[in-house]
């Protein structure tokens, strides 16, 4: 059995990427983006985000900044 995580906090899932804490939240607001909200966090897919990820980046496709929502700490 694989000890690799199914689901990841924000915290997590930023280490693995490389993205900041801010944006990887900022994502979890896209509908498109695989993460769900539980309680007050964000629990992200990895399989589904890293695949996610991978074909914004084949496709050249980047997020438009004004459809991120701004997250206050």
């Amino acid at each position: 059995m694989s000890s690799e995580k199914i689901m990841a906090s924000v915290k997590e899932f930023a280490a693995m990427t490389g993205i900041g804490q801010n944006r990887v939240r900022e994502l979890c607001y896209l509908p498109d983006f695989p993460a769900s909200k539980e309680g007050n966090r964000f629990l992200i897919h990895v399989e589904a985000a890293n695949e996610w990820l991978r074909k914004r980046a084949v496709d050249k496709v980047g997020v438009v900044s004004a459809s991120l929502k701004r997250v206050v700490p």
